[in-house]
């Protein structure tokens, strides 16, 4: 049996810490999508039509950089303590933010900034996802939390709540200062957020606690080709969900990426509105976590990820055709939701599945944000022909999702095995 090192935090101490962790390490990533036109006009409006392809980039590498070394941290994170690595994921975020504040009006100073930004979002996610499933299991008994999903839909909540605040502190700050302000004022809590949780959370942090998932005990016990059998399924399971995220990340990559200027250029917005409009539809897509943990554990994974799946492709086409204010903030909020809703139960499948979670959530979001990061590259070159033109994005985008919706048949019959 597997020596379990008693953690001296506690389960419901150990959400909201990274609930609140997570909150704050995402608002410096979301704030560049909302004002991209601003900061093209800033930096790039010598450039003409290719100004797409630099802002374009400059979202690129920003997600690569939330996604390349997630392996790494990943792997980590299976090792070493992760309230210590979440903790400097704070410290990355605010150096990211303060860099873009004082050195963001040269785009090499962008990149730095942006990439900053990026590692920070990366690091973060192995050893928080890894923290928060740990705390929620019990590997002497060899269960979970019967409320394992809604524990992980709470968790993703708190990354909502950052990529709202985001938005609706432009809505606010824009017209009163310079763009890049905003990043040097949101530095300021990231750094304050940071030091609290180490001094109050992560330095009580047992360094061995739960560093081996029971799983591995269970399958001692079971026969070699039972064994085997199991490991098989296993991969299976892995490989259906890399897939589906990979069609649901390049759809939601090339769509938030266009949201602000979507509403600016063609539905008439004010690029303030258009941030007030996104992060209050942000805020209340928050609820799709929660959404996303009920269906999983009242039905199943595949229930609730068919669902934001089927109900992406409405939503995308909704978008596009509809002119009504309301109905445009309505569907604005349904594309959050679909975003929100997968998270728990495809975090679910993955911590349940290996014993190397941290390994498991680093590929996980590696592929997530990677393939994000092509989203915007692809809008760049898709609309730098015709700047008002989003016609092929929003095609190219509902492809992909149907392709998720069918990447999903499979997982049933591995459920039903089960």
């Amino acid at each position: 049996m597997t020596q379990v090192v008693e953690n001296k935090i506690s389960p419901r101490k150990s959400l909201v810490s990274a609930f609140i962790v997570h909150s704050f390490v995402e608002v410096p990533f979301f704030i560049f999508p909302v004002i991209v036109l601003v900061v093209g006009t800033d930096l790039l409006q010598d450039l003409g039509a290719l100004m797409w392809i630099g802002l374009g980039t400059l979202g690129t590498i920003g997600t690569l950089a939330a996604g390349l070394p997630s392996p790494i941290f990943g792997w980590l994170a299976d090792r070493y303590r992760n309230g210590f690595m979440m903790f400097l994921s704070l410290i990355l975020a605010a150096l990211g933010a303060l860099t873009v504040g004082l050195f963001g009006k040269s785009f090499i100073g962008m990149i730095i900034g942006i990439g900053l930004i990026g590692v920070a979002v990366a690091l973060y996610h192995p050893p928080g996802l890894s923290w928060v499933s740990a705390a929620f299991e019990d590997p002497e008994k060899g269960s979970y939390s019967t409320r394992y999903n809604r524990v992980l839909g709470i968790h993703g909540v708190g990354g909502t709540i950052g990529a709202s605040s985001a938005p609706i502190s432009i809505y606010f700050l824009i017209d009163t200062i310079p763009w890049r302000q905003i990043y040097l004022l949101w530095s300021i809590p990231l750094f304050v957020v940071a030091i609290g949780f180490w001094i109050f959370v992560a330095r009580h942090e047992s360094r061995n606690a739960y560093s081996h998932s029971f799983s591995y005990d269970l399958k001692s016990s079971l026969t070699d080709k039972t064994e085997k059998t199991l490991e098989q399924r296993t991969n299976s399971t892995v490989l259906i969900i890399y897939i589906f995220m990979f069609a649901m990340s390049l759809t939601y990559g090339m769509i938030s990426f266009i949201l602000s200027p979507f509403l600016s250029e063609v539905k008439d917005f004010e690029i303030s509105q258009a941030a007030f409009f996104i992060g209050f539809s942000h805020l209340l897509a928050s609820s799709g976590q929660l959404i996303g943990g009920i269906l999983g554990d009242r039905f199943n994974e595949k229930i609730a990820l068919s669902f934001a799946a089927g109900l992406q492709i409405i939503t995308l086409i909704g978008i596009y055709i509809v002119d009504s204010s309301l109905i445009l903030f309505v569907l604005y909020v349904f594309i959050g939701v679909v975003n929100a809703i997968f998270w728990p139960s495809t975090n679910s499948l993955l911590a349940k599945s290996t014993k190397h979670r941290g390994s498991a959530f680093g590929g996980f979001m590696l592929i997530v944000n990677v393939v994000r990061a092509v989203g915007p590259s692809i809008d760049g070159i898709l609309i730098s022909s015709d700047p008002s033109n989003y016609f092929l994005i929003f095609c190219f985008a509902t492809l992909f999702s149907i392709v998720a919706f069918i990447s999903l048949l499979p997982l049933k019959m591995q459920l039903d095995k089960e």
